[in-house]
This record gives C-alpha cells, sequence and structure tokens, in this order.
C-alpha cells in the first residue's frame, strides 16, 4: 500500500455548530442531571459548544414528525442529508410551540449548507439540496400545529414487543460538561466505560459503580476525539477527526508521556476497526476520487493507506460517497459503508482488491454495520429503515424492515454470546433488539427525549448495552447503559 500524504482537515465541527446551526430560544445551561441506578449528579455549566436543551417525555419524537413527510426519495435525501447531526425534533419544527414557515426552514437549511454543504468545511450534504425547495417541503408536510405524543404501542409498530419494566432498568450518566459530545463509547477490561469528549478534545472513564468521570488528556491541539476501539492489550484506539491522525493510549503508563502515541493518517479518520493481526483500520471521511482506507502498524510505527473501489457516479461529485462505517471480518477483509454512495465496500489486504455491493434500495444510507462471527454483515439503513443482512459468502442480501415508523436506525452491534443484534435508533427514541432466529424485535424505551443514538457498545461480562447519545445541538451530554435482569 502507498505511504500516506500531508493531512488536510476541515475546521472542527463545534465551533461552527455553537455559532449558527439552529436559531432557537434555548437556555444557556441546563440543571444537574440525576442520573439512575447509582450514577452521580454533574453541576457543569454548558461550555460554550453547540446550543443545550432540556428534554421533555410530552414532546412527541421525532419518529412521529418525520412520520408527517411523505414516503419517497426526497424523504430519503432529506434524513440523509439533515438529521445526521441532530433530530427533527419538536424544539427545531415548532419553535415555541408553532410551526415554522417555508422561509424560515430556507434560512435554516442555507445556514447548514454554508458549513456542512458539498462544497463546505465539513461537506456532509449532498451537492443536490436546495434550501428554497427544502423550506417549502417542510413547510407543506408538518402539521401547523405540533402533535401530541402518542404511545409506542400507537404506533403502528408491528412484530414488536416491550419487555416488562421489572425485566431490564436503563441509568443515564451526565457528562461533566453538558455541551460536550459523547460521540462514541467502548468498555475497558474492568467494566469502565470509555467515552469520547469530541467537542472539549478529551477523553472520559467513567466507574459505572461510582458514576464518576477521569479526564483522561489527548496531548494533541484540538484533538475532536470521534471513535475509540480497545484491543486485546486493553489499549485504546482513538480516531481524531479534525487533527487527521489515529491516537493510541495505553492506560499501563497512565500519567507518562509515553501514554500516547499518535499517527499521521493524511486524511480525516471517521472511524477505527481492529484486525486480528494487531493493526488498525480507518477510513477517510471525506476521500472520494480514490475514496481510502488506512492502515497502521503500531509495532513497525508506520501508516500505509488503500484506495477503494470507484463510485459509479460520486467520485467526482463534491460531497462524494461519504464512507462511514470501517470494520475487519473474521477473514481479515476491510468492510466500509457510504453514507451517500449506498454502498458496502469491501478490501481484502492479501490481494489488494476492492468491491462493492449496492444496496436495494437507492439512497439507504447504510451507516454503522457490525459483523458477527460467521462474517454476516448486520447493516442499519439509516434513511430505508430497514436492518440488513449481508453474507459475503454468499453474495445474499435480506432486508429486515423495522417495526417502528420513521426510527430511523443509526447503529448495529452484535452480541457475540446471544447472536442478538442491538439497533440503536436516532429518530424514535428506542433501542431495539432483533432475534435473527426468531425473526422478532423487542424495544426498551429511553427515558430521555432527544436520545439520538449514534453509538453502542456491549459489555461481554455483564451483556449491558452501553449507549452514546450523539444529537448536537440537543439535550445535554450523557451515556446511558441498559440492564436486563439477570
Amino acid at each position: 500500500m502507498p505511504p500516506i500524504a500531508r493531512p488536510t482537515a476541515p475546521r472542527p465541527i463545534a465551533r461552527f455548530l455553537a455559532r449558527t446551526l439552529l436559531v432557537v430560544a434555548l437556555p444557556a445551561a441546563v440543571a444537574p442531571m440525576t442520573a439512575r441506578d447509582g450514577a452521580g449528579e454533574h453541576d457543569a455549566p454548558a461550555q460554550g459548544g453547540p446550543p443545550v436543551w432540556p428534554s421533555s417525555l410530552d414532546e412527541p419524537t421525532s419518529a412521529e414528525l418525520l412520520g408527517h413527510l411523505p414516503e419517497g426519495v426526497a424523504k430519503r435525501k432529506f434524513l440523509l442529508d439533515c438529521t445526521g447531526c441532530h433530530q427533527l425534533s419538536a424544539r427545531v419544527a415548532y419553535p415555541e410551540g408553532r410551526a415554522r414557515t417555508a422561509a424560515e426552514w430556507e434560512t435554516i437549511v442555507q445556514r447548514m449548507l454554508r458549513y456542512g454543504g458539498a462544497r463546505g468545511r465539513f461537506p456532509v450534504i449532498h451537492s443536490d439540496r436546495d434550501a428554497a425547495t427544502t423550506g417549502a417541503w417542510l413547510a407543506r408536510h408538518l402539521p401547523p400545529v405540533r402533535p401530541a405524543r402518542r404511545e409506542l404501542a400507537s404506533r403502528g409498530a408491528r412484530r414488536l414487543r416491550v419487555p416488562p419494566a421489572s425485566s431490564w432498568s436503563v441509568a443515564e450518566f451526565a457528562l461533566p460538561e453538558p455541551g460536550d459530545l459523547a460521540h462514541d463509547v467502548a468498555l475497558d477490561g474492568e467494566g469502565r466505560v470509555i467515552v469520547t469528549g469530541m467537542f472539549t478534545h478529551r477523553m472520559y472513564l467513567l466507574d459505572p459503580t461510582t458514576g464518576r468521570f477521569t479526564d483522561v488528556a489527548i496531548p494533541v491541539p484540538n484533538a475532536n476525539p470521534r471513535a475509540v476501539e480497545v484491543d486485546g492489550a486493553g489499549r485504546w484506539w482513538v480516531a481524531l477527526g479534525a487533527p487527521a491522525r489515529v491516537a493510541v493510549y495505553d492506560p499501563a503508563w497512565a500519567g507518562m508521556h509515553e501514554a500516547w502515541r499518535s499517527f499521521e493518517t493524511g486524511m480525516y479518520p471517521h472511524s477505527v476497526a481492529l484486525a486480528p493481526d494487531g493493526a488498525a483500520w480507518f477510513n477517510g471521511h471525506f476521500t472520494r476520487d480514490p475514496a481510502l482506507i488506512g492502515r497502521v502498524d503500531l509495532a513497525a510505527r508506520r501508516v500505509d493507506s488503500a484506495a477503494l473501489a470507484p463510485h459509479p457516479t460520486l467520485a467526482d461529485d463534491p460531497g462524494g460517497p461519504i464512507p462511514y462505517e470501517i470494520r475487519v471480518a473474521p477473514d481479515g477483509v476491510v468492510w466500509t459503508s457510504e453514507l451517500h454512495g449506498n454502498r458496502l465496500v469491501a478490501y481484502d489486504p492479501r490481494t489488494r482488491r476492492s468491491w462493492a455491493v449496492a444496496m436495494p434500495e437507492p439512497h439507504s444510507g447504510p451507516r454503522r454495520f457490525d459483523v458477527d462471527g460467521d462474517g454476516v454483515l448486520w447493516v442499519p439503513a439509516y434513511a430505508a429503515n430497514a436492518l440488513l443482512r449481508y453474507d459475503p459468502r454468499r453474495g445474499k442480501l435480506e432486508r429486515v424492515a423495522l417495526p417502528i415508523p420513521d426510527a430511523v436506525p443509526y447503529v448495529a452491534r452484535v452480541d457475540r454470546a446471544s447472536g442478538d443484534v442491538w439497533v440503536g435508533t436516532s429518530a424514535a427514541d428506542v433501542v431495539l433488539r432483533y432475534a435473527p432466529r426468531a425473526g422478532t424485535f423487542e424495544a426498551y424505551p429511553l427515558p430521555s427525549r432527544g436520545a439520538m443514538v449514534r453509538h453502542l457498545a456491549i459489555d461481554p461480562r455483564t451483556r449491558d448495552v452501553w449507549l452514546a447519545y450523539g444529537a448536537s445541538p440537543g439535550i445535554a451530554a450523557r451515556v446511558a447503559r441498559l440492564r436486563l435482569a439477570r
């Protein structure tokens, strides 16, 4: 593989979000949140990041509001372009209880395009997004008065079971700074929770028994940590977005200069994945011609890059295919997803061959997928509201519709002990558990409105499911633990 190029990274996203994303009357800070099940209380004010607002379960979910938008390509493209950072919540759509006008929506979309447009500093919106058209479409289809909240069971859910409240619990843990973004979570060997503080440029270590967070400083300016994985030796592999680096932290050297090592990647690393040979792979979020992945060899202190199969239409589009998740299958093949490219893309390091698998529906938005022990990929189709199962050995792709309309699945993770697939939704304030053998879903409603689940991790010892709420702007930063009765 060729050596890396020098990095050119977009400016940190927090700076933009703090100033220009939405104009909503919001409090400057929120009251301390008492987390459940022994989690600690925190009394830190919001820190000049994106706006923070309190949540109310009396408000309709984002999924309920999205249900008023007509199904079709326009809706799927809207979900991909306009709901990846934050929900279409009641506070966004109905300031002071009234619907926004087409002109107000147009102004908001224009602000988003100035930063996140295909030619902006953080190009996550497709090049054909038009502010006036989008504003008129939203104003035409959203109800003129804020809808009332409806219960989960009345939303047309099918093949769905909500387990008895006595059989599970959710505990939420407030981050020390409400304006931070808990972008990712992982577990160390002692059951402590590692959290990326994306906007405060630090890592957190949460002790679930006390609810206390410990800061772990990153010796990289404006570190912007966005993804973390823990290897078999207990080391943290952290994707640092804006600095265009992958960093490695060894807790055994905590407090010493040697604890951290970082590597230039030559691209904005979106996600990181660990390989059986001890190396780590990352993907270039904004690479397009060609889309790139990279490999960090810690022992050799070497970083290499590899080109992926080109996208037939988006390689030369300003927005590009938007490489998203990256995972390594048991056979060593590296898989990535393309959010706008609507593909899964594979790379075999042994042959250096890359190939792609197209999604069955246009603008599905394959997002944060996982690979099970048999090498099967479980893919949340974000804009198609489905869970996809792809078996590379058979070349077979199956679609499983989600039981909650407009849940907008963001992340899927496989419980290796049971084979169940946990799905974090970004719009329904619900976590789903899918049992592949039975073909059934269970739903676990979350105790906060605005609980956009961006990442989740399963503790292999306890099988607790840890969630990172990732809306920005949105509710105060927090992580949550979903625990099943034993």
